[in-house]
């Protein structure tokens, strides 16, 4: 879905940015959570949490994006985008407090 994003001709500069906001956090948030010290202490309701938040995060986006590919061009520059930049700061926010967990 990011790579649809990023090669689509109806995203800004600032979408481009936060998908790359996304990619780096969710590639931090997987370093620290394989860490072998960090990944032997998470307890399986903590894992569990971990992955229905990651979907959380992702399903935001994926349906903002989908909405702006369905919507009018109007909408999709106006309310649209502005909720894909939403979505997609939001998972990279997400990701960004899971990687900084002790």
């Amino acid at each position: 879905m990011l790579a649809e994003i990023v090669g689509s001709a109806n995203v800004g500069a600032i979408h481009l940015r936060r998908v790359g906001e996304v990619l780096v956090a969710r590639a931090e948030m997987n370093d620290r959570i394989l860490d072998p010290g960090i990944k032997s202490r998470i307890s399986g309701d903590f894992m569990d949490r971990l992955l229905f938040g990651m979907a959380d995060a992702e399903s935001a986006y994926i349906e903002a994006w989908r909405a702006c590919e369905a919507g009018s061009s109007e909408w999709r520059n106006t309310d649209g985008l502005m909720a894909l930049d939403v979505a997609l700061n939001r998972a990279a926010e997400h990701f960004r407090a899971i990687a900084s967990q002790e």
